[in-house]
């Protein structure tokens, strides 16, 4: 059976720069791993990467904000209150994101499994573009550069690189989401004692 990597790094070693832009769209962190590996056995440019990287991961961020930003009419309008997202829920998610927006982005781009999600609340919650663009660009940067600096110099474990990565960001969600809950929780039952 081949991998997923074993997949990349076919693709990177074939078409290199035009296949690596699609391939952070679309699988950003293990694409980069991969092409931090390649570079390191000088089959790709590291400078140029450095660049690449972060720029095809905004893009495919910014599609996510999109989707949000423009498919907020068409679908949460419509479909929304089937999974409980009512219109009184939005707006609290809205003001909650207006307070604390660049903390929700840092926290997806740490706990990749729910950067989609972040990103496109971020649109549904029509965070200001430039700001949104700003700070999503500033975690990008450093994120992307770690992650290609792992590929590079610890790319023969890539296997284990990515199953650390995966498990960290899984563990981080979940502490995360409990968290939230938590607090919610506690804010609740502090709001009915008043």
């Amino acid at each position: 059976m081949v991998s997923v990597y074993q997949r990349i790094f076919g693709l990177l070693l074939s078409y290199k720069y035009f296949i690596f832009f699609p391939l952070v769209m679309f699988e950003g962190p293990v694409t980069t791993l991969v092409a931090g590996f390649l570079c390191s056995l000088g089959y790709m440019n590291f400078l140029l990467l450095i660049f690449l990287a972060p720029i095809a991961d905004l893009a495919s961020d910014a599609l996510y904000y999109a989707l949000g930003r423009w498919g907020r009419k068409k679908v949460v309008e419509k479909h929304a209150h089937r999974v409980g997202l009512t219109p009184e829920r939005v707006e609290k998610l809205e003001d909650r994101f207006k307070k604390h927006g660049v903390k929700m982005l840092a926290f997806g781009k740490v706990a990749d499994p729910l950067s989609s999600t972040i990103q496109t609340i971020a649109g549904l919650t029509r965070m200001n573009f430039k700001k949104y663009f700003w700070w999503n660009a500033v975690i990008t940067f450093p994120k992307s550069f770690a992650v290609l600096t792992i590929g590079f110099y610890f790319g023969e474990a890539i296997g284990q690189a990515d199953f650390y990565r995966r498990v960290f960001g899984i563990v981080v969600s979940i502490a995360g989401i409990v968290a939230i809950v938590a607090y919610l929780f506690y804010r609740r039952i502090v709001e009915k004692k008043l």
